[in-house]
């Protein structure tokens, strides 16, 4: 009997409010990959139960244990690439705990200033805890992903992205020695079933044709807040050491 293909897997780790709906709808207008939208979350919600969520999206066949959810993307990985978009703060402890799924997996983040961050989730969640605001664990994982290859991970800054979508999408797929598709760049509006869960917080991605400037203003950020500049002094550091290895963009 033939082995299985162990196509790729590509793993964009993020923390809230930086685009990263509208990334992973990139990557699923290209066509060529098995893209999964946050599949870790239902370790954190559903089978630790972190936190709330909207019950009546959950699906009910979908993991919910750290080594099922791990299966199900090794599986489909014998079938055709893998491309998944998820937190850091979702799977942390027991992905860090096991070194031959980070060796298996490429890792990639996305990161965004988190003043703008943090002013975004306060609006969408008053009650955003320090941890949840995610910078620090995703550095975590950045750390121990750098430490175990010899070249920094691919690492998106959000700010970067919505000034040029075309080139900062193209240095990621050259960093990934994938095809650059243009036509990735634009779609029709809509909610995909995999995003119901979630539809509250990808309203903008559902409502998108692609990846624009965003020039939403806030009332409360750090500016203005004692309470969220403490947040964001906490996790600026933990930005900051990821930043570094952004990737440029390809000139058009």
């Amino acid at each position: 009997m033939s082995k299985p293909v162990n196509h790729p897997i590509v793993a964009l780790w993020t923390y809230p409010r930086t685009i990263s709906t509208a990334f992973e709808r990139v990557m699923m207008e290209r066509g060529d990959f098995e893209v999964f939208h946050e599949p870790f979350s239902y370790l954190y919600y559903v089978h630790e139960n972190a936190a709330s969520i909207a019950q009546e999206h959950i699906d009910p066949n979908h993991p919910t244990t750290y080594s099922a959810i791990k299966q199900m993307l090794l599986y489909a990985a014998e079938k055709r690439p893998v491309f998944f978009k998820d937190m850091a703060a979702h799977c942390a402890g027991p992905l860090l705990a096991d070194p031959p799924f980070i060796a298996r997996v490429t890792h990639t983040f996305l990161i965004r200033d988190p003043a703008k961050t943090i002013a975004s989730y306060y609006a969408m969640n008053p009650n955003v805890t320090l941890s949840e605001i995610g910078c620090e664990q995703l550095q975590e994982l950045f750390a121990a992903v750098e430490r175990g290859q010899p070249q920094p991970p691919v690492v998106v800054d959000a700010d970067d992205l919505e000034d040029s979508p075309a080139g900062i999408v193209e240095a990621y797929c050259r960093r990934l020695a994938i095809d650059f598709m243009p036509s990735s760049l634009q779609w029709q509006p809509q909610l995909p079933a995999k995003w119901k869960i979630w539809q509250k917080w990808h309203a903008d991605a559902a409502g998108s044709t692609g990846i624009r400037k965003n020039v939403e203003t806030f009332a409360v950020t750090p500016d203005n807040s004692a309470h969220l500049k403490s947040y964001y002094e906490h996790h600026l550091p933990f930005y900051r050491a990821m930043h570094r290895c952004r990737i440029g963009a390809v000139d058009s």
